[in-house]
């Protein structure tokens, strides 16, 4: 195999912002609100913590805005979301994620990125 050039997969991942918030005194509706008026265009609510997405172009205004209401931010960072996912069996699943495994493992990389579709039946077996 050969290791593609920057750029080079850039089709086939959306460059995101991620911000990860917990709950604290806000209720869910609020929170949301609050959110999609600072620039997000999606928020999930999980485990009483707020994940709000965002363009490229609007991470650094959303971020400063949310410091601005004094909004606790647990986790900012931009992140390569994939446009489409592929599930895989058991085997091959298994055999790409001791492939990230060892990529991570490396200094030099920083984060890795992946379109593999976590099914029940992955999560299950591993």
């Amino acid at each position: 195999g050969t290791l593609g050039t920057n750029g080079s997969l850039s089709f086939l991942f959306d460059r995101t912002g991620v911000f990860t918030i917990p709950k604290k005194n806000y209720s869910e509706d609020e929170m949301t609100l609050l959110l999609i008026d600072a620039g997000a265009d999606d928020v999930i609510f999980e485990d009483n913590i707020f994940t709000a997405f965002t363009t490229l172009e609007n991470f650094a205004p959303m971020q400063k805005k949310l410091e601005e209401l004094s909004v606790e931010i647990e986790n900012a960072e931009l992140q390569r979301i994939p446009k489409n996912t592929v599930a895989l069996d058991v085997e091959s699943a298994k055999k790409v994620l001791k492939l990230i495994d060892a990529l991570e493992e490396y200094d030099d990389v920083q984060s890795v990125f992946h379109n593999m579709e976590m099914t029940e039946e992955l999560v299950e077996a591993l």
